[in-house]
Order: C-alpha cells, then sequence, then structure tokens
C-alpha cells in the first residue's frame, strides 16, 4: 500500500486548515499532529511495516541547491519566487487530491534545496499522518540537518530511529543531546518519555541506562536522573530495579518528593485484580510517613501518605492528614473533598461534612475551576440530607445534577429517596423514564428497583423482579446478592442460601457473599457453627469491614459466648457507628449487666437512624424505653 494509500481524505482537510491558521496557530497544529502521529508509529512500529512511498514526482523540479544566509531569526533568507511559492501551492493541492507521495517529495526537496527545517518538518508531518516510518524518517534526518540545535527535530528523528530499531544512531544522537544540554537530568527525562513507547522496551531502557551512567552520581543533577532511570525500569518490566533506582535518588536527595512519592507507589502497586497487599502497603508507609515529618511543606508527599492511610484502615489519621491539606491551603479541593467524604464516615460529625461539602461546592462553581463539577459533593449532600431524613432537601441536592458521569446515580438515589417518601411507585416511573446507553446501565436500574421495593417492604415484587432478570443472565453476581438480600426478606432462605453458594463459586474472594449467609444464621440462631465458620473466611478476606466485625460479634453472642462478643461488637461500634450495630452491641452490654453503657449506645443509634428495624425490634424485644 502506498503512502498515497494511507492518507484518508478527511487527512487532508486537516493539512489545509493547519496551513490556513495563523503562523503561531499553524506551529502547534502541526507540531500536536506530528507528536499523535509519532507516538502512533513508535506503537505499531513492531507489528506493522513501514509503507514504500511511491516515487512520485514534485510538480515542478526543485531548484538548484544553494546555501541562502540565515537571517537574525534563524530562518533562512530565501528569495520567494512565483516559481517556489507555485511548487508549495501545489504540494498542497497533492494533498487535498490524497496524492501524499507527491507532496512528501515536493516538500523535501524544498527543502533541501533552500535549507529551510519547517519545509523538513512538514515533510516528517505528511509521512507520520500516513504512518510511513521509513519516509518520516528520512525527513526527520534531514530536519536535524537543518535545525541541529532543535530539541523538536533531535526528538522527533530519535523516537523513529527507536521505532525502526536504529539503536546504535539514536544512542549517539541523544548521547549528543545530553552532552550539549544545560540540565542532562531534563533532557534524560525527555528521552524516557520518548523511550515509553518503544517496541522493544527492554532495548530502549538499555539505551537510557547507558546515557544515564555519566550522569548518576553527579551532586546536582543525580538524583533527577535516578529518577528518571526508575520510570525507564519500570515502564521495561524490571520493578526491582525501579525501586532501588527511586531508593538511590531519594538517597542522593532525602527531601526529593517527586522520588519519595515515585517510590511509595512502585511499593504499594495494585495487584492484577486491583488490591494492594497490607505489606506492602506497610512498606510504602514506611517510607512516607518519616519523609512528611521531615517535610511537612510536601503537599503531595502528605497527600499520598493520607491515601495510604485510608487504604490501611487508618482512617482518622488519614483525616488528621488532610486537614493540615486545607488548613494550610483552604482552596485545595482535592484535599477539602477527601477530608469531607471521610468526616462523613462518622454519624457524629455529619454537620461537619456537610459544612465541608457546601465549601467544596462554593470553591467548584465560582467559575475559578472550569475543569470541576461539583456533582460528586451533590450526591454526597443530598446523602447528608437523606440520612437526616430532611427528603426534601435530598431531592433538591439530587435535581442539580443535570447529566455527566453522576446523573445516572442521581437518578437511582432520586428513586430511592421517593420510596423513603413513601411514593414507591413515582420512583419507579422515574427509574423507568431514565435513559440508558447499555446493558450495565440497565442492570443498575433493575438493582435499585429491586431495592426501592424492598426498603418499600414489598418484598415479594423485589423478589419477582430479581429472580426474572437472574433468569436471564442466571451468573450476573450483583443479581445474585441482591435476590438473595430479597428471598431473605421472604424467610426462604433456601433460595437466599442458593444464590449465595453460586456467587461464593463464582467470586471466592467475595467477603459480603459469606458474611451474608454467616449472618443469617446467627441471627436465626441457626447453624452456628457454620456460621461462625463462613464469617471467620469473610474477615480473612476483608478483616477491617465494621459489619463483618458486627457478625463476628452476634455470633458469639448466640453461641453464649459473651466476652467474646462484646470484644468484637466494640470493634465493629468503633470502626462503624451504625444503628444495627448498636442495636447488637447494646443487647450483649444489657444482657452482661452493662445497661447504662446499653442505653448510652442504644441512644446514640437511635440518633444516627431513628427508624432502623433492628434497632426497633431489639427495643420492642428487651421491653426498653429510652
Amino acid at each position: 500500500m502506498s503512502l498515497n494509500e494511507r492518507l484518508p481524505p478527511q487527512a487532508n482537510q486537516r493539512e489545509r486548515a493547519a496551513t490556513e491558521a495563523p503562523r503561531g496557530a499553524r506551529r502547534g497544529v502541526l507540531l500536536a499532529t506530528m507528536l499523535a502521529a509519532l507516538a502512533s508509529i513508535v506503537g505499531c512500529a513492531a507489528s506493522q511495516p513501514a509503507v514504500i512511498l511511491p516515487p512520485g514526482k514534485a510538480e515542478q523540479p526543485p531548484a538548484p541547491v544553494v546555501t541562502p544566509e540565515v537571517g537574525p531569526d534563524g530562518v533562512p533568507n530565501v528569495n520567494v519566487t512565483g516559481g517556489l511559492m507555485f511548487q508549495l501551492l501545489a504540494a498542497e493541492q497533492a494533498l487535498q487530491r490524497g496524492d501524499a507521495g507527491t507532496a512528501y517529495n515536493t516538500y523535501l526537496g524544498i527543502a533541501r534545496s533552500t535549507k529551510d527545517a519547517r519545509l523538513a518538518r512538514r515533510a516528517v508531518e505528511i509521512a507520520l499522518t500516513a504512518r510511513a516510518n521509513e519516509q518520516a524518517l528520512q525527513a526527520a534526518r534531514i530536519w536535524v540537518d537543518l535545525a541541529p540545535q532543535s530539541p523538536e527535530a533531535a526528538q522527533t528523528l530519535g523516537a523513529l530511529l527507536v521505532a525502526s530499531g536504529e539503536y546504535a544512531e539514536a544512542t549517539s544522537l541523544f548521547a549528543g543531546r545530553l552532552k550539549a544540554a544545560a540540565n542532562p537530568a531534563e533532557e534524560l527525562t525527555r528521552l524516557q518519555q520518548v523511550m515509553a513507547r518503544a517496541p522493544d522496551r527492554r532495548q530502549a531502557f538499555k539505551l537510557i541506562d547507558d546515557l544515564a551512567k555519566p550522569y548518576r552520581d553527579d551532586p546536582k543533577f543525580g538524583a533527577d536522573v535516578r529518577l528518571s532511570l526508575s520510570l525507564a525500569a519500570f515502564g521495561a518490566g524490571d520493578t526491582a530495579r525501579a525501586e532501588q533506582e527511586a531508593r538511590d535518588a531519594l538517597e542522593q536527595r532525602p527531601d526529593f518528593e517527586r522520588a519519595a512519592i515515585a517510590l511509595t507507589q512502585l511499593l504499594a502497586r495494585p495487584s492484577s485484580d486491583g488490591r494492594v497487599e497490607p505489606a506492602d502497603r506497610a512498606k510504602a508507609l514506611e517510607v512516607l510517613a518519616p519523609f512528611v515529618q521531615k517535610n511537612p511543606q510536601a503537599r503531595g508527599a502528605r497527600s499520598a501518605y493520607a491515601r495510604l492511610l485510608v487504604g490501611d484502615g487508618k482512617v482518622d489519621d488519614a483525616r488528621q492528614q488532610f486537614e493540615l491539606l486545607v488548613k494550610s491551603d483552604p482552596a485545595d479541593l482535592d484535599a477539602l473533598y477527601a477530608l469531607a467524604v471521610l468526616t462523613l464516615e462518622q454519624p457524629a460529625r455529619r454537620a461537619e461534612s456537610r459544612q465541608l461539602f457546601e465549601r467544596y461546592v462554593t470553591l467548584a462553581t465560582d467559575g475559578k475551576n472550569p475543569e470541576r463539577d461539583a456533582d460528586a459533593a451533590y450526591l454526597n449532600l443530598a446523602r447528608i440530607a437523606e440520612e437526616e431524613r430532611d427528603f426534601k432537601s435530598a431531592l433538591v441536592w439530587l435535581d442539580k445534577i443535570a447529566g455527566g458521569e453522576q446523573y445516572l446515580q442521581a437518578r437511582m438515589r432520586k428513586a430511592l429517596v421517593l420510596g423513603k417518601m413513601k411514593r414507591i411507585d413515582e420512583g419507579r416511573k422515574l427509574l423507568a423514564s431514565t435513559p440508558t446507553e447499555n446493558a450495565a446501565e440497565r442492570l443498575q436500574l433493575t438493582l435499585t428497583e429491586g431495592q426501592l421495593l424492598r426498603e418499600g417492604g414489598r418484598y415479594k415484587e423485589s423478589y419477582a423482579l430479581l429472580a426474572s432478570a437472574l433468569a436471564k443472565s442466571p451468573d450476573d453476581t450483583a443479581l445474585l446478592y441482591d435476590a438473595a438480600m430479597a428471598a431473605e426478606k421472604l424467610d426462604r432462605i433456601d433460595a437466599m442460601e442458593n444464590h449465595l453458594r453460586r456467587l461464593m463459586e463464582l467470586r471466592p474472594d467475595d467477603a459480603h457473599a459469606y458474611n451474608a449467609l454467616g449472618y443469617t444464621f446467627a441471627d436465626r440462631n441457626i447453624r452456628l457453627q457454620e456460621a461462625y465458620e463462613l464469617i471467620e473466611n469473610a474477615l480473612k478476606l476483608a478483616p477491617s469491614d465494621g459489619y463483618i466485625k458486627d457478625s463476628m460479634g452476634w455470633v458469639y453472642f448466640r453461641m453464649g459466648k459473651l466476652t467474646k462478643a462484646r470484644e468484637w461488637l466494640q470493634r465493629a461500634w468503633d470502626a462503624r457507628q451504625h444503628a444495627e450495630v448498636g442495636a447488637h452491641f447494646g443487647e450483649v452490654l444489657w444482657v452482661k449487666g452493662e445497661r447504662e453503657q446499653a442505653l448510652a449506645i442504644w441512644r446514640e443509634s437511635m440518633k444516627i437512624e431513628p427508624d432502623n428495624e433492628t434497632l426497633r425490634a431489639t427495643l420492642r424485644r428487651l421491653k426498653v424505653r429510652l
């Protein structure tokens, strides 16, 4: 396939638009187009053969080679004759006709004769747009010859050499650039970015590694060089080397924030299933904790430290870090949002969380942060209003979300709020009228409708809806779980167990499936040993989950082990102050004779969720009046 055939007609229109743009704008358009095409070539070079350019002719033969004088702006003083102008216009017209070969040859020929590097760059762009690696490389060599001081030309040529496997020539080119650079670390960083898309990343890393040797221990640039090596090693799949280079960079410059963050990201990198092992997170915390202490102004490191603490279940410690970030910069939207979310996790601090979210909304909508929207904050403000049983305010917040990524979530939440207002059928109509783009979104609406019916006490309708959907998708894990919850409300424990057992087969690491079945057995005071084993397995999978701790405390209570029950329910209450947890904790305290403490826990639970079914049933059964 020829270069002409590779160049689509719509690309010709882009060429014309770029040509007609003002000078400054044109350069930006050309460079952006070139780099995008170059990235595509580098990424595809291993699997795509180079395109052979047909020997097309220029519309006019190029002028004899001359050596024009160079003006003060570095551009050759070329006498723009009518013939030269005709050739340039003819080249652009050839592109419009889809004759990229002629356009390429014309631009390259004029570049040689006039010594104008801009025309060589244009020839590179034409070849890159058509993904013609060989021709782009030829033009790029001429571009570098004509503009030897141009970083853009050198970077383009280097990337094309790497894409073509010409590592020896690339090494020579980049070594010269490094030697001439005022800051070799910056030059090496640019090189690392080019190499990130090389077809053979190991060979590319070897190139970078060889080039970096003279600069690794440089007292001024060594730490930056080692950080670039760390990134390059990681891109080549050598994580051990990447970690070591990041450590060495931090050792060379102990206050090097980027190196500290990079090292912790390497140490706590997620596995293929998105999980971070607790031991890996602990190693990362060991790096960041002392770094933040010694470098209190390192905001990026402090933010990374706080997020690691959240992942480690240390919510209070994380919130303290975000509080410091917000205190030092009240306009830091990321820190402000994280602080609001963490504060929301404690029901007793709900009012404080609302104030933080409202501050976030004010800052995100003041026109100074056009890249931000407040939709996620609106969702959380609606959640707070809902928990305070201010359903009208919850609807007001949700109605502010008119589109975007959070729109579907807002519609589903609105339906559930309507359900709590005893307007279940209105909520169902809302869900039915919600537009969806794919099957996954339609499934979310079905799950929400099932929840709406279940929470409204219409258990038969809920189970019928979910069972019908499950018949069409029998192995959908979300449907299995929700159908199990609906079956439990109908006291159909056999159906619930069947759904949850199937879910465990499909997802043996789903802690909530084990917990749901174990808790159901414990709550009904049946199969207690099996309930204990199920909950124990759930705890192994999610050791910091407050609800699973609650289940463990409850099964111990059913087994008559009150001391163990109290211990686990205290842990659950500390982890998650929820009304149902409070109901269980209070009952154990009541039975143990710690009645004043039981009453205090129940009163606190009533503040959190006064209509909680488990809490009210517990108080009725024990004949307690608060």
